[in-house]
């Protein structure tokens, strides 16, 4: 009983070993400026933008220039900061990330 026990262990740290080294050699880095519209996006994943979250519309903001009126739950001042944040992005004023 107790060599399986101690098997089990050895086992499942391998296995947790190699998963946390995967995680490094696989991850996959998300563009920085669809995380700071995300950070921005009210959260409500409530899909009335077309998307299926708000994840999902920060990304089609960024990459296939999605209205920013697509987000009902939003503000006026939500979406000035968004447009805001993006036009200086692309002029080089801000810097995001690791960049």
């Amino acid at each position: 009983m107790l060599q399986a026990i101690i098997w089990i262990g050895v086992v499942g740290a391998t296995l947790g070993l190699l998963i946390g080294i995967a995680n490094v050699f696989f991850a996959v880095q998300e563009d920085p400026l669809v995380e700071a519209v995300y950070d921005m996006l009210p959260h409500f994943n409530c899909g009335a933008c077309g998307t299926p979250g708000c994840l999902a519309n920060a990304k089609e903001i960024v990459f296939n220039n999605q209205p920013l009126e697509s987000c009902k739950p939003g503000d006026q001042a939500m979406r000035n900061n968004i447009k805001r944040l993006m036009e200086d992005y692309k002029a080089g004023k801000i810097k995001l990330g690791d960049e």
